[in-house]
């Protein structure tokens, strides 16, 4: 019998996770859109918000999708509606600009969130003995695709530059044929993605066999938890209130990196590449903490990052030039391991068999906390980023009480475990 590899499917999913990340690439969209369409910087700041809720959204419904039709299924819908959502947005004009929330948001978010999911789902399966990396390269090469398609889209719409206007901010941004560029970026999304998802396919239950998987490998609980028996425990919502907080910072700081930066007289160049670079840090954070998180156990970890985004987000009430483009990289770090760490801990703790709908649920706190949070931050403190960030370090102390939870909750079912031996 021929030995099943696991190769092929983790690359179709590393493909997939590449076409379907550029949710945080509305930085680089925002002002060219707001110069094209006259979009006032209130609707484009609510983009990136109404998108993470979709893509959450995305990754609860993918997880009921996944778990009953499969991986492969899955993301084959998720590529499709994510391309289909990208590419209408360029149909789109000075009147109907504001359907930018249906076919960008929506469309592309609830695409990206069910791909996202399936990709997770199946690379965990096929490496159960190291959960941590697993939800690590998914989570990664999501991140990673702001490295290559912010410059690649900033490209497009210097290529396609009709213009420039002066923004009601005081800066510069080009008009764009968006048509164009949005086009484009849809079938290289569309070809790639679905080129990726031919390679998915779930492992045999002989593929797992193979491993012999050592006792200490084995999850935290062997129990393969529905999401009504999830629900019903502490480590869900400690989980769930988790993500919910430590994402803060990162939610405020995501639509504004590019805007912030040349608000403080940094040059656009160097604004772009601030955006590009967090996406570095975003895909590092979510692999080597991950990694790190299979080491020394998902709590220090998840506490070490807690301690990075507070001095990031105090950092940021007052860093201009190279200085910014260093916080906010430690920012974006720091917000993509608890990306990959949430995902293990759902899994170690509710089993794989219903991973998809159980993470899937607890996902959207992370939509939640971008509404959230950015309405905090337009309504009561005027967009200021001084008590803005300061909003986001006060509130990424809050995972560090769930954290200690958990580690007291682990501590008892090791107790438990050890008596009934």
């Amino acid at each position: 019998m021929k030995k099943e590899s696991s190769v092929p499917s983790i690359i179709g999913c590393l493909i997939v996770q590449l076409c379907v990340g550029i949710i945080y690439l509305w930085s680089v969209f925002s002002g060219p859109i707001q110069a094209t369409f006259a979009f006032s910087a209130e609707a484009a700041k609510m983009v990136s918000s109404i998108m993470l809720l979709a893509f959450v959204l995305g990754n609860l419904v993918g997880g009921f999708i996944n778990d009953k039709k499969g991986a492969k299924f899955a993301a084959y819908l998720g590529v499709i509606l994510f391309g289909l959502g990208v590419g209408l947005t360029g149909v789109l004009n000075k009147d109907t600009i504001g359907l930018i929330y249906g076919t960008y948001c929506v469309m592309g978010g609830l695409g990206s969130g069910i791909a996202y999911g399936a990709c997770i789902s199946c690379i965990q399966k096929w490496l159960p003995h190291k959960r941590g990396l697993a939800s690590g390269l998914a989570v990664s090469a999501f991140g990673f695709s702001t490295v290559i398609f912010s410059p690649v889209s900033n490209w497009l719409m210097n290529a396609f530059k009709t213009g420039s206007v002066t923004l009601a901010s005081g800066s510069d941004a080009l008009t764009v044929n968006f048509t164009a560029v949005f086009f484009i970026l849809a079938g290289v999304f569309l070809v790639l993605g679905l080129v990726g998802c031919t390679m998915i396919r779930l492992p045999s239950e002989n593929y797992i066999s193979s491993l012999n998987l050592p006792a200490a490998k084995a999850p935290v609980n062997q129990k393969n938890y529905t999401l009504g028996q999830a629900i019903k425990t502490a480590p869900f919502w400690c989980l769930f209130g988790s993500m919910f907080f430590i994402n803060g910072t990162w939610n405020l700081a995501s639509p504004i990196i590019k805007t912030l930066a040349v608000d403080r007289g940094m040059a656009e160049s160097m604004a772009v590449f601030a955006v590009s670079f967090t996406g570095v840090t975003n895909a590092a954070g979510r692999l080597l903490m991950s990694w790190l998180s299979d080491k020394i156990g998902r709590v220090a970890t998840m506490i070490i990052l807690c301690v990075l985004t507070i001095v990031g987000a105090l950092c940021m009430t007052f860093v201009t030039g190279v200085p910014y483009v260093i916080v906010i990289a430690i920012i974006a770090f720091a917000y993509g391991g608890p990306s990959a760490i949430h995902a293990a801990m759902s899994t170690d703790f509710f089993g794989p068999k219903n991973s998809g709908t159980n993470y899937g649920v607890i996902m959207l706190a992370l939509g939640f906390s971008s509404i959230f949070f950015n309405w905090i931050s337009s309504s009561f403190l005027k967009s200021d980023p001084v008590p803005t960030f300061i909003m986001g370090a006060i509130t990424a102390v809050v995972p560090i009480i769930m954290m200690l939870i958990i580690n007291r909750l682990l501590k008892k079912q090791k107790a438990e475990a050890a008596v009934n031996k």
